[in-house]
């Protein structure tokens, strides 16, 4: 059996974005060489890049995500501190606002830190760290055209790369191990079908979100406990949602979602007026007063895919992906790069096995990864009218799972141990069997028998992230200036 660790051996990475980036610091324990090929150019301080488009959008690093992060990139969370990333020990990090109420949201009071940051200075800092620590080099402008195949057809040995800077023609470079992790846009199902791998099972939904959001400076002497806030939509009524992430240098970054075809303008009154009705007013009367610092950015993803590789009766040798590239979820969820974080945990639990064949017994460990997330972002995509499901069946457990997931809410406003099972789940931490646990179960049905015989319903009315006390304090200051972009110089 050949032992990776010690072995001469090269990899080659397509796509510098947070999922190859975190599988190139997993194969640097493994590999002599790690390339990592991308079509862009990479700024050389932290800003956004043609490639990465969601950047201009909010992104939040899970529980579990940070975790992964903090293990494989020691002092990076420092580092990103000391880059002006936001963080404090005191305050409420999150609150979220669901079609239910606020969930309880416990201050840190000292006892723990939060940490926040935008994603091009997440990934900036990480490039900083690989290049710093690791065997891993960068190969920017380097467009992947095709996979290059063994002689005997049953392995992968390299790729044909056009260069977008026109320094050189097209050539092949040769590795051991080539992992595609080049997002949505992947051609993977192409390729491999070129080399005689047959089609590639897809499931998709059509959740057809789109978003728009900008960078905010956060209000001096904002009155609220929060540092960030989320709410929610409700279903099927009201389309809207929206949230505001602390980041770094004192700023927020705000977003604003709309599901099924519903989606926030990007010109100023438009987005004002879709914040304004939100299901909740708290985000509006926040970023009335918020002095905005960039031009409001739109985003559409109407389709998500789950590729599923791992179902192929044949898989080529040298070759793996992960990421984006084998599926991308309703980006709404913030869960893309704490389960690409994860995905790199399962390649690095599948290189330690020794195997030179892993390839294919990596997919189908991925494929259970995977799994979790999908069916939670699936599974609320499901509940807007005109949102289909192709490529597998719906389920006739649906409508109970969604009448469940109802009380489960319900409960958890007014039940910090409901609370806390759901948090857990919806940061990554704990899959979805948690909420069926008989000590769960148990409150959330007790709970919902006590709700009916009072004859409350689910919606809630009124501000939940902000007091009326605050609200009136924040409606007693002048709106900001609008935006203006800087003027150009010669």
């Amino acid at each position: 059996m050949t032992d990776l660790s010690t072995a001469n051996r090269h990899a080659l990475v397509i796509g510098g974005s947070m999922a190859g980036l975190l599988a190139a610091r997993v194969l640097s324990n493994h590999y002599n060489e790690v390339v990592v090929l991308d079509r862009d150019v990479f700024p050389q301080a932290p800003n956004h890049r043609a490639g990465v488009p969601q950047s201009h959008h909010a992104h939040g690093l899970l529980p579990r995500g940070h975790d992964v992060l903090t293990r494989l990139f020691p002092g990076l969370l420092a580092s990103l501190a000391q880059a002006g990333a936001f963080h404090t020990r005191e305050g409420i990090p999150i609150l979220q606002v669901t079609p239910a109420g606020k969930l309880p949201a416990a201050p840190l009071s000292g006892q723990g830190e939060y940490l926040a940051f935008s994603r091009f200075l997440l990934e900036w800092h990480v490039r900083q760290w690989l290049r710093e620590h690791t065997n891993v080099r960068f190969l920017p402008a380097a467009e992947v055209t095709r996979l290059v195949s063994s002689e005997d057809g049953t392995g992968v040995v390299g790729v044909q790369v056009r260069y977008r800077d026109g320094r050189a023609d097209p050539e092949v470079l040769h590795a051991d191990l080539v992992v595609e992790a080049s997002g949505r846009t992947s051609k993977l199902g192409g390729w491999l079908q070129d080399l005689g791998y047959g089609a590639v099972p897809e499931e998709s939904v059509t959740s057809d979100i789109g978003y728009a959001s900008r960078f905010y400076r956060r209000p001096e002497g904002f009155p609220a406990p929060w540092h960030g806030l989320i709410i929610n939509g409700r279903p099927p009524h009201n389309p809207r949602a929206g949230l505001i992430l602390p980041v770094e240098d004192g700023r927020w970054h705000v977003t604003l979602g709309g599901f099924a075809g519903h989606h926030p303008p990007t010109d100023e009154a438009g987005f004002l007026a879709w914040a304004r009705d939100l299901p909740d007013p708290g985000l509006y009367e926040a970023i009335r007063v918020a002095q905005p610092l960039t031009p409001i950015r739109g985003y559409r993803t109407p389709t998500n895919t789950w590729r599923h590789f791992e179902r192929l009766a044949r898989w080529p040798r040298g070759l793996i992906a992960l990421g984006d590239a084998v599926c991308h979820y309703n980006p709404i969820y913030g869960q893309g790069m704490s389960a690409a974080a994860v995905s790199a945990e399962a390649l690095e639990t599948s290189l330690k096995t020794g195997r030179p064949d892993f390839e294919q017994a990596f997919q189908r460990a991925l494929a259970q990864v995977v799994a979790v997330p999908w069916q939670i972002a699936t599974g609320e995509d499901l509940r807007w009218p005109g949102v289909r499901l192709t490529g597998a069946a719906v389920g006739p457990g649906l409508r109970l799972r969604h009448a469940y997931g109802n009380l489960v809410l319900r409960q958890a406003v007014r039940d910090e141990v409901v609370a806390g099972a759901f948090l857990d789940m919806i940061m990554y931490l704990q899959p979805p069997t948690i909420l069926a646990r008989p000590a769960i179960l148990a409150r959330v049905l007790r709970g919902s028998l006590a709700h009916a015989l009072r004859g409350k319903g689910l919606e809630h009315g009124g501000a939940q992230a902000l007091s009326p006390e605050q609200v009136s304090l924040l409606r007693a200051r002048p709106a900001a200036t609008p935006f203006h972009a800087p003027a150009r110089t010669a």
